[in-house]
């Protein structure tokens, strides 16, 4: 399961508060969650139910001979582009072969492989130099350095201004004039402005435990003010060499990041970030270590924040990052059905983990070897029914995805690059993590943590539920179903690319445990009675998807409407808007026929017109519904409703 959270959710997490003060979600930790699916649940299975023998077939013994290879040290942890991943695709290619899949991957070397390109980059601090005053400055000695983007690949006349200590507090701020940081490289002062008695001007609760640090949290308390300036990059000068030398340990995982894009994909906008010694901060603002002394001793004495009488030096500053182009693969396996072959249903898990740390092998084995293995049995339990004459009505595509820890990319390769119609995609059924007892549930007999069941089609929620009670039914636990769930659980696997294309998904997951992401992530760890419990299920689940007389269908306010607002409509909405009920501004601009919103210190996304005044952003959960007399809108998300007014 990825740790990253997909850019399209931030402005959910600028809100995260909505969820939290109003509207309850309803969470249990047993079979069935509505009416409903207890009423439409199946009756007791009768002999004639052949999903039953081949679920027998998915046991604990077959788990374990597969993740016992695939969660080798031979393996070397998976990593994405590197041996151990291709190793894995090419074990998983040839048992979809063996088991009798068919290759749906035309033109391709192997036609159980989607290949595609990525760039491996990552920050070259010897080839980076930075010149100011007169003096050349060397990467990796004088700065450090992550970039977000690739804006200084070649030596780039700077606009230094300084910003104080970058805070815009109520007690402090460094901004109480407006001005126009577009573009600018922005300096600021690390710690935080202390008054004449060496406390805080930032006020209790906010400043000792937020700015006074040199982490990656720190600068993330500066960014909710920074970001909205849209500099182009930011300085951050440490006060002596000592606290230089500390962060670039503290920083050390941004710095020593390798960030991996898609081959000719667009560049991600973001922010240059540089780390300078008190005497490169120096010579860039015009004046020497002593002189930024003077100042921090000048607020202390104002007790507040104050202009500074530095001119900064003409400067240059050049920020290399290396590339390299490799070819990575998703491996497909497929099973063509009977009377709805056109119709497909995705079974998905992904097989990469983290590779090799520091010379020790980040073996994965629950994440996410157990889904791998899950989905590797599915397809030998289905395969094997097709072959005896029992195979499904559907179709089914056995995915398993590269990438996913590196930020959903095998899963956005395949939703951006579809082997199958998305709009022929009944529904995906995403395993990631199903192979252990989590701390909530040790004890407690047989579990499962589903997500996103609900979210797109009621159908599949009761069609889940109903399916579970009818097998033997275990614990389905809807903790990380809550639209303001703080792991972000539903936008963090494989399954998310699918949803925000509007494909109904189930997400499994046992949960999280000591060793996630960690290099104990092994296979001795692993419950298999349990993981084969799970994987029944599933494949109860998907026989049921496969086999039904109509594709489980979306919730009606998320089926195609036909609606588009002309521009003159839009413009109407297009302004300022902002809330007594929470701290929150939202900005509406339009462009062509588009409508985008911006919160407060995040990017603008696109929403989608629901019907007149009315707009959603589903990735997010989001609704939003216009006043037709007044300059209004309500927000609706997860329950809660916050009214917003014009500027």
């Amino acid at each position: 399961m990825s740790t990253k959270i997909p850019f399209a959710v931030a402005f959910l997490l600028a809100a995260g508060t909505v969820s939290a003060q109003s509207g309850k979600i309803k969470v249990k930790v047993k079979p069935g969650r509505t009416e409903a699916a207890a009423a439409t649940a199946a009756p007791a299975a009768a002999p004639t139910d052949w999903s039953l023998p081949y679920a027998a077939t998915i046991t604990p013994a077959g788990l374990k001979a597969d993740l016992d290879v695939l969660a080798s040290d031979a393996y070397e942890g998976r990593e994405t582009g590197k041996k151990g991943q291709k190793m894995a695709a090419d074990y998983i290619a040839k048992a979809f072969a063996a088991d009798g899949l068919t290759g749906p991957v035309a033109g391709s070397d192997n036609l159980y492989i989607q290949h595609f390109e990525m760039n491996r980059l990552s920050a070259d601090a010897a080839a980076s130099n930075l010149k100011a005053g007169g003096k050349s400055y060397r990467g990796g000695k004088d700065f450090y350095f992550f970039s977000a983007d690739e804006t200084f690949g070649t030596a780039q006349p700077t606009q230094p201004v300084f910003v104080g200590y970058g805070i815009k507090e109520e007690k402090y701020s460094d901004f109480a004039t407006a001005a126009d940081y577009t573009g600018k490289d922005l300096v600021l002062l690390v710690g935080e402005p202390l008054d004449a008695q060496g406390k805080s001007l930032v006020g209790a609760g906010v400043g000792l435990g937020g700015y006074a640090t040199t982490t990656l949290s720190n600068l993330g308390l500066r960014m909710r003010t920074l970001a909205p300036l849209k500099p182009r990059s930011i300085t951050m000068v440490f006060p002596t060499a000592e606290a230089f030398a500390k962060g670039a340990v503290d920083f050390g995982p941004a710095i020593n990041q390798e960030r991996l894009t898609f081959v000719g994909g667009k560049k991600r906008p973001g922010f240059n970030i540089v780390m300078a010694s008190p005497e490169v901060g120096a010579k860039l603002l015009g004046t020497t270590p002593a002189g930024l002394d003077k100042y921090r001793k000048a607020v202390a004495k104002a007790g507040k924040a104050i202009p500074s009488t530095f001119k900064p030096a003409a400067s240059t500053l050049q920020l290399v990052t290396k590339t390299e182009t490799f070819t990575t693969e998703n491996v497909l396996g497929y099973l063509e059905g009977s009377d709805k072959k056109d119709e497909v249903l995705v079974v998905s898990a992904h097989y990469d983990h983290l590779g090799i740390k520091d010379g020790v092998v980040f073996n994965g084995a629950d994440d996410d070897g157990s889904g791998t293995v899950s989905v590797l049995a599915m397809a030998r339990a289905f395969s094997q029914a097709k072959k005896d004459g029992h195979g499904p009505r559907r179709s089914i595509l056995f995915l398993a995805n590269t990438g996913e820890e590196e930020g959903l990319l095998g899963s956005q390769y395949y939703t951006d690059h579809p082997i199958f119609p998305l709009e022929k995609t009944v529904t995906d059924l995403n395993i990631d993590m199903v192979g252990r007892v989590d701390s909530l549930h040790q004890g407690k007999g047989d579990y499962l943590y589903l997500v996103g069941a609900d979210r797109l089609s009621t159908e599949l929620n009761t069609l889940s539920e109903a399916t579970n009670q009818q097998y033997s039914p275990i614990a389905l636990d809807y903790k990380f179903n809550a639209e303001n769930d703080p792991e972000r659980i539903y936008y963090r696997s494989d399954h998310y690319n699918f949803a925000k294309h509007n494909v109904p998904i189930i997400f499994y997951t046992s949960g999280l445990h000591p060793q996630y992401h960690k290099a104990t992530d092994d296979v001795e760890f692993i419950d298999f009675p349990a993981m084969a419990r799970r994987d029944q299920l599933i494949f109860h689940t998907a026989w049921a998807l496969a086999a039904r007389d109509a594709r489980v269908a979306l919730k009606p306010e998320l089926q195609a409407t036909g609606f588009a607002p002309a521009p003159a409509d839009l413009d109407r909405y297009v302004g300022s808007y902002a809330s007594a009920q929470m701290p929150l501004k939202i900005v509406f601009t339009r462009e062509g026929n588009t409508l985008k919103a911006q919160a407060t210190g995040q990017p603008a996304f696109a929403l989608d017109a629901v019907s007149k005044d009315v707009f959603k952003f589903d990735a997010a959960g989001l609704r939003m519904e216009f006043a037709a007399d007044q300059p209004t809108f309500k927000l609706k998300q997860g329950g809660g409703e916050f009214e917003f007014k014009k500027e």
